[in-house]
């Protein structure tokens, strides 16, 4: 029996999506699949099964929707390199996108504390890699800003501590 995915990439979640199926991938030995490009001369019938055992937990691990972007890799680097260059583009719409979901960034009704700050980490991350990275007090302020009004005890408390960090 195959186990699903641990985190499904969707529209958004790429960065999280990248480092669970980097850990997957690495869990079942077949990490170096999608971090080099084999040397043709190289390649055995083993490598070969163990890349499409790689490209299938990759295939799987995404949402329908992003099947169409792979559907024609024949190589788990194929895909993987579809994906990174997809999400990591670092064009202008791409950084003011993200830039723009930061600052919208609200905590969402029925959401865990625990979901919102991943996808609050999920949001910094993204930024980084496009070059734009945030410093700590700017990420405070932001997070701070989107929690919701019965959080307000716990912002009043972090405000008022000296030295905060996300450490």
């Amino acid at each position: 029996m195959t186990k699903k995915a641990e985190v499904i990439l969707g529209s958004n979640n790429y960065f999280h999506w990248e480092f669970a199926m980097r850990m997957t991938l690495a869990r079942k030995g077949m990490l170096a699949h999608v971090q080099m490009v084999k040397d043709p001369a190289e390649i055995t019938e083993a490598w070969l099964l163990n890349d499409m055992k790689a490209l299938g937990l990759i295939a799987q691990g995404v949402a329908v929707e992003h099947h169409t972007k792979i559907r024609s890799a024949t190589s788990a680097i194929m895909a993987w390199n579809t994906f990174r260059d997809f999400y990591n583009r670092t064009t202008m719409h791409n950084r003011v996108t993200m830039t723009r979901r930061l600052h919208e960034f609200k905590m969402e009704d029925g959401v865990t504390m625990a979901k919102h700050l991943d996808n609050f980490d999920e949001l910094i991350v993204g930024l980084q890699t496009l070059g734009e990275p945030q410093d700590e007090a700017r990420q405070l302020v932001i997070l701070l800003s989107s929690l919701p009004t019965e959080y307000e005890l716990i912002s009043s408390i972090v405000e008022s501590a000296k030295d905060t960090t996300f450490d």
